[in-house]
């Protein structure tokens, strides 16, 4: 049997002037009745990492875990900071987060309290089989095994904790990480990371994905078109708790550690000022028309943009940038060896030198971009450098 990809196009971001009316959309799909049914559908497939629950409640943990999610993850977006990540400030994160942070976690590096972060590029993505029922009609139709290949592409947060949440009804709610339940006391961050929608794009438009809620059929037309109600134009992909001092372990490719490491270092990338400063940020303003729109939907933040670019000290050159673009396939993290031959390397940064004596000091990262030397239009040679040394060293 031949496996087949069938993922969609590569990712095309959007103009970052159209965040706001993507949030929007994003607000109003994650309030559909449609939208509840395809979270309850992944929490029972097992496809959440956290999950809110109820005890004695009469609707079943799925679909009260999908509206718990779904009504905590639109009162997110809707205090939301917008964010937009160009192609270049998303591949220096990728370089830079190819070593995972060395500094604990720590909510001090969130550049909002809450926002939502769109990159120019996907920061990772992984491959899926396409579901069963889908795989047996392209093989008994055309003899072929088929996969997607889906592109993390967006992320929201907010700081959190398990005592945040409450119900109208004063209901406790438990949260579940994994086996165990989440101690009262936790705080962190909550990421909820976004993919790509349009999955389905290579399939023929009239191929039957499933069902709508009123019965009929869901085309891949109509997921690639947007017209699925409940469908917003990223989709939520999984979700992480980022706990406050929690330590960063070297990452496995394709998981939610990875990119969870791209985001942090982004973030790192953002905060950091002074003469070590990385990013430039250049905001565009809502229009008013846009805020009013914006206002009377609930959405509580102004609406600027606020486009996060690499310094114009450390920005590569543009032939550098087409070069890695011209590698890349657009569903999964781009090639940015050509921007980046040298990647940065982190340096642990002590806060507090009078107290480092005692150990009463704090720590953490800087990220220091690599300094090529030589002539410009000389080709670039990177070897290993070994030391021998014939006696020990003073």
């Amino acid at each position: 049997m031949t496996l087949t990809d069938l993922s969609g196009p590569p990712w095309s971001p959007p103009d970052p002037a159209e965040l706001p009316e993507w949030r929007s959309r994003l607000v109003n799909a994650h309030q559909q009745r449609e939208a509840v049914e395809s979270m309850a559908l992944a929490i029972h497939a097992g496809h959440t990492n956290l999950l809110p629950t109820i005890s004695g409640a009469s609707a079943s943990p799925a679909s009260i875990g999908a509206q718990i999610l779904l009504h905590q993850e639109t009162a997110v977006l809707k205090e939301a900071e917008l964010y937009f990540a160009t192609a270049d400030m998303t591949s220096l994160a990728l370089a830079a987060a190819s070593t995972p942070p060395v500094e604990k976690a720590d909510q001090r590096r969130l550049p909002a309290e809450s926002g939502l972060i769109v990159f120019a590029e996907p920061i990772g993505g992984y491959t899926e089989d396409v579901g069963l029922a889908l795989k047996e009609t392209l093989a008994h139709r055309d003899g072929v095994s088929a996969q997607i290949t889906i592109p993390i592409v967006a992320a929201s947060w907010t700081t959190w904790s398990p005592s945040l949440l409450t119900l109208a009804d004063g209901a406790p709610v438990t949260w579940l990480y994994g086996p165990g339940a989440i101690p009262e006391t936790t705080t962190g961050v909550w990421v909820t990371f976004y993919s790509a929608s349009g999955k389905f794009g290579q399939l023929p438009p009239d191929t039957v994905i499933g069902s709508m809620s009123d019965g009929t059929a869901m085309t891949a037309g109509d997921i690639s078109a947007g017209t699925v109600p409940g469908q917003g134009p990223i989709t939520w992909d999984t979700e992480v708790l980022l706990v406050d001092g929690a330590a960063f372990e070297p990452a496995r490719p394709d998981t939610t550690d990875q990119w969870t490491h791209v985001l942090y270092t982004a973030w790192q990338m953002m905060n950091q000022r002074g003469k070590s400063q990385l990013t430039d940020v250049v905001e565009i303003p809502r229009p008013r028309a846009g805020r009013k729109r914006d206002t009377r939907e609930g959405i509580e933040d102004s609406g600027a943009v606020r486009i996060v670019h690499v310094h114009s000290a450390h920005r590569p050159a543009p032939a550098a940038s087409a070069e890695d673009a011209a590698a890349s396939s657009g569903r999964r993290a781009p090639q940015w060896s050509c921007r980046w031959p040298v990647r940065p390397h982190r340096r642990d940064h002590c806060m507090n030198p009078q107290l480092h004596a005692d150990g009463g000091c704090t720590h953490e990262d800087r990220i220091i971009p690599a300094v090529v030397k030589g002539p410009a239009d000389k080709p670039l040679r990177l070897r290993e450098t070994v030391n021998l040394w014939d006696s020990q060293p003073q």
